[in-house]
């Protein structure tokens, strides 16, 4: 027995709705149909994938182990289509990163592509997502945080990105010379904890002398400046995502002493078999020419 796409599409649509019967009203179908795809999924997999809860059905642990593969195996379905589709266009150029990076990585990419034909198509995925795509061949490249390293891909360190911290030029900490750790504190903050030395800041911050205000822990960077620019808050983020904020003067830099030991270091990832495409050895070579000891924004 294989696997069905349409069994898979109903997996997710019940993962995405906690509900056969909302499930089947996303995909049109009847409440039925749902409950037999699924059961047909569960024959081929030999596991039940859902169990009821409390606010409808969950996954089971057979279905949370099998989620991720459901995803990329609808993804790759969907780029085989687009690939026969576009055989007479030049294939796209598909990258992958987390969406707090692309300030930094879409610039690199355009600029290394240069007047190419290839049409860029950014997936929004985290490092672990990014790394199976590239194995399967969903991306030509990504852009992840260090961790593990499979021995089908290439990788290339980009420059370490300092954290800094900011605030609005009518914050009371604007210009100050020097912003004690306590000082911070007792500031609203607006926190987006990626990257090498995050948790010691957080350690060090809740080991002030002095009652830690409430603070905003972000996902995206975004959304942090936005609340260091219009709502008064003190936000941790990346030197490279703050630099045009700093330029323009509608963020001026936090002055923290000690000067924090915290960065973020993005690495490139390549598929070794994809080194023949020009497009992919040009990104690499940009990342290579930049070299992992230089800092700043790209």
């Amino acid at each position: 027995m294989s696997i069905e796409p349409e069994d898979v599409s109903t997996f997710l649509a019940v993962v995405r709705e906690c509900s056969f019967g909302r499930a089947a009203s996303t995909m049109l179908v009847s409440q039925p149909t749902v409950s037999d795809r699924v059961a047909r999924l569960e024959r081929v997999l030999g596991s039940r994938l859902f169990t009821r809860g409390p606010r409808g059905v969950v996954l089971t642990g057979a279905g949370e182990r099998f989620a991720p593969y459901a995803v990329r195996l609808t993804e790759l379905g969907a780029e085989a289509i687009g690939a026969v589709r576009s055989i007479d266009q030049p294939p796209p150029f598909r990258v992958g990163v987390h969406a707090t990076f692309t300030h930094r990585v879409v610039p690199l990419v355009l600029g290394a592509l240069g007047d190419t034909s290839r049409n860029v198509r950014i997936r929004d995925a985290h490092s672990d997502q990014i790394i199976a795509m590239l194995l399967d061949g969903v991306l030509d490249v990504g852009f992840v945080l260090p961790g593990a390293r499979p021995p089908g891909l290439r990788f290339a360190r980009l420059p370490a990105d300092p954290v800094i911290g900011v605030c609005s030029p009518d914050h009371e900490l604007r210009g100050a010379r020097s912003v004690s750790m306590s000082t911070l504190a007792r500031q609203r903050l607006a926190l987006n904890l990626w990257g090498s030395g995050a948790q010691a800041f957080m350690d060090s911050l809740l080991g002030a002398d002095t009652v830690v205000a409430a603070s905003v822990e972000c996902s995206d960077v975004a959304s942090a400046l936005r609340l260091a620019r219009d709502h008064g808050y003190v936000a941790l983020v990346a030197q490279s995502a703050a630099g045009r904020h700093l330029d323009r003067g509608t963020l001026r830099p936090v002055a923290i002493r000690p000067r924090l030991d915290w960065t973020i270091n993005l690495v490139l990832a390549t598929r070794r078999a994809s080194d023949r495409d020009p497009a992919v050895e040009a990104v690499a070579r940009t990342v290579r020419d930049l070299g992992p000891g230089r800092s700043g924004s790209l």
